[in-house]
């Protein structure tokens, strides 16, 4: 019998115009995806033997049969560079594409830091469906300094309000005309001098996703920045990537649950228990 909609699961592995390898697993109960990503970009010496976890989230469409958002990141190398994709996958003809426009933030000093972003676009085929499902571990970190309210110069507010082990978050995102706010996913690595922070998100028929450097985790107002894609779901077979938008925000430290003028030894703690 075929597939009402072959988008609607994306268990399996799909593999890009370069030859990389995204293979995704499900959370059970949830529109959240976990995976592994095997790059074949060799960046840098002996980069194409890399491969990172990636989380993600898809959200389906009722009224469209054969198309789905999605959107996921990896972090490279603790955090040093980080890359979200967005875009939506589509069968058209009877074939099953992801097509993703994804953005790459590399850790830079501060003379250097306007070559931080690249921007490109990848085109996946789905090589296998194997289909299975991968818990999200519920053992999270209570005292963790990352946990709190982010909020950039817009007005724009991200709150991360869970750090699950080994280095996942769970939180929300509200713009600035929102009254709710809609339920983010993603990933941090570091090695207590920096930050890294992926973050994914979907609003109605609006996927977003984040990459981020926190540059001064240390201090009692620290700040994350990141270069974002925002992509909507369009319909198009002829054109999926009609309507991607790109941006930069920086996101001050508002509240959370420590005070960092007083515990800033408390800090550095919880960062070598996490990273050392």
């Amino acid at each position: 019998m075929a597939r009402s909609n072959p988008c609607s699961d994306l268990s399996g592995t799909w593999r890009n115009e370069l030859g990389s390898n995204l293979t995704i697993t499900h959370v059970p109960n949830s529109s959240f995806i976990t995976g592994w990503y095997s790059t074949a970009v060799e960046s840098s010496p002996n980069a194409a033997s890399i491969s990172s976890n990636i989380t993600g989230i898809v959200h389906n469409f009722t009224k469209a049969e054969n198309r789905s958002l999605v959107a996921f990141n990896v972090i490279w190398r603790n955090g040093s560079s980080l890359t979200s994709w967005v875009g939506e996958c589509i069968s058209c003809n009877g074939e099953e594409k992801i097509y993703t426009t994804w953005v790459l933030r590399t850790l830079k000093n501060r003379k250097d830091k306007w070559m931080s972003t690249l921007i490109n676009e990848d085109t996946f085929w789905r090589v296998d469906r194997t289909s299975h499902t991968t818990p999200v571990s519920e053992d999270t970190i209570t005292n963790s300094s990352i946990v709190g309210k982010w909020q950039s110069e817009t007005g724009d507010c991200i709150s991360i309000t869970n750090v699950i082990k080994p280095k996942d978050l769970k939180g929300s995102h509200k713009s600035p005309t929102e009254t709710n706010g809609s339920p983010i996913f993603g990933q941090f690595d570091g090695n207590g001098t920096y930050f890294a922070v992926a973050l994914v998100n979907v609003d109605g028929d609006r996927i977003t996703g984040w990459s981020g450097h926190i540059y001064n985790p240390l201090e009692k107002k620290p700040v994350m920045e990141t270069s974002w894609l925002s992509y909507k779901f369009s319909n198009l077979c002829n054109n999926p990537r009609a309507n991607v938008n790109y941006g930069m925000y920086n996101y001050t430290y508002i509240t959370g649950i420590i005070n960092r003028k007083e515990n800033v030894s408390e800090l550095k703690v919880i960062y070598d228990y996490k990273f050392g």
